[in-house]
């Protein structure tokens, strides 16, 4: 942890369920930051904007700004920008798509488009998918704010995610997306210390998905932990907490 300047952390089932925060959430983090640790948090969450996403961490009393809350919600708007993808056709709710609009990206109802863009859509419906489905057939490509086939919230309790949407365009189109902003791309982790100036060692990844967060860490080579409450990863062979306050111990390292 010698190299260690920042914590990077997951947000549904590490910081997170629903709208109850995790036990020992708050006061780990608010014990990094006194260490003199960045925080931030980078999450696949896509029905959000990330002012939202921080309006729910301060919430629940998370300290949490801005520039440093990265969802895949502002890595989608933050792709199609730099990669100048414009017109789209957006899969999404009204907050996110009022965002890319927002951005300088159009927004169609239907094609022809530059490409067919995929977030969290609790309205998905059957002339979505069709829409999506003319829009490729006419050559858009698809990108996609992860594949997610489900989050987390209270009491054990699952969710759809963007996961389900993605399928539900794959499945009609038979066309794997062309990018994956979020998790376990490492796209939305690299923007991350891009806009920070940070070199991924430098960052300490905390999640509790080891095919997600776990596997951006291995894919750039940078820390991790792995928070694990229930303890259904015991064989994994890498730093693995069941509370996040035993974080704090592991700082001596």
């Amino acid at each position: 942890m010698k190299q260690v300047k920042a914590f990077a952390f997951d947000l549904d089932g590490t910081v997170y369920y629903g709208d109850r925060a995790v036990a020992g959430a708050v006061e780990t983090i608010r014990a990094l930051m006194q260490r003199g640790y960045q925080i931030f948090y980078f999450t696949n969450s896509s029905g959000r904007t990330r002012e939202q996403v921080v309006e729910k961490l301060r919430r629940l009393g998370v300290p949490a700004e801005l520039p440093c809350t990265y969802n895949s919600a502002f890595a989608l708007m933050t792709y199609l920008t730099e990669s100048k993808i414009s017109p789209v056709y957006f899969i999404g709710t009204n907050d996110v798509r009022q965002a890319l609009v927002n951005s300088g990206i159009t927004v169609k109802n239907s094609p022809p488009v530059a490409a067919v863009v995929v977030a969290l859509d609790p309205a998905l419906d059957y002339s979505k998918i069709a829409a999506a489905l003319a829009a490729i057939r006419q050559g858009a490509k698809l990108v996609v704010a992860n594949t997610d086939p489900s989050y987390p919230v209270e009491d054990g309790k699952y969710l759809p995610g963007c996961g389900a949407m993605v399928g539900a365009v794959t499945g009609a189109t038979g066309r794997a997306p062309d990018f994956i902003v979020g998790k376990p791309n490492t796209y939305l982790f690299e923007l991350l210390c891009r806009d920070h100036h940070l070199s991924p060692v430098e960052v300490c990844i905390v999640g509790d998905s080891p095919d997600s967060d776990i596997l951006v860490a291995e894919r750039l080579r940078c820390p991790s932990i792995l928070f694990d409450p229930h303890n259904e990863f015991s064989a994994y062979a890498g730093t693995r907490v069941q509370k996040l306050s035993d974080i704090i111990p592991l700082l001596k390292k």
